[in-house]
């Protein structure tokens, strides 16, 4: 009976801890929904929401995955005595480079290009 009653505040923490990567997040995303919307407005192809979905789900994960390495180095532990924060800083890498990789090859689409993809 423990366990359940838990677990309503493991997910509030869960949620609170998501927060704010969320938000900034997606502020990240704006600026190109915006460009997107006014470049591209005349042209007859819908709003690609899926390429935006995925643009502010990397980087959700990459601010979920920098703030307790960034938590972790402000007390002082350093990132190579614990292998849980190396493994985080591979995949925020990794991360990182996806969606600069995807931002370059939209950016054509971005900026009004017709025919970009």
């Amino acid at each position: 009976m423990i366990a359940f009653s838990s677990r309503p505040h493991m997910l509030s923490d869960i949620a609170g801890k998501l927060k704010a990567p969320a938000i900034i997040s997606a502020l990240h995303v704006l600026p190109f929904m915006i460009m997107e919307v006014v470049n591209r407005r005349n042209l007859p192809e819908g709003f690609p929401i899926p390429l935006f979905v995925f643009m502010w789900l990397l980087g959700l994960t990459l601010l979920a995955l920098v703030m307790p390495i960034l938590r972790s180095l402000a007390t002082g532990n350093r990132a190579m005595a614990n292998p849980s924060l190396l493994l985080r800083g591979v995949f925020l890498i990794l991360i990182a480079s996806v969606w600069a990789t995807l931002v370059a090859d939209q950016m054509p689409c971005f900026l009004g290009v017709p025919n970009c993809d």
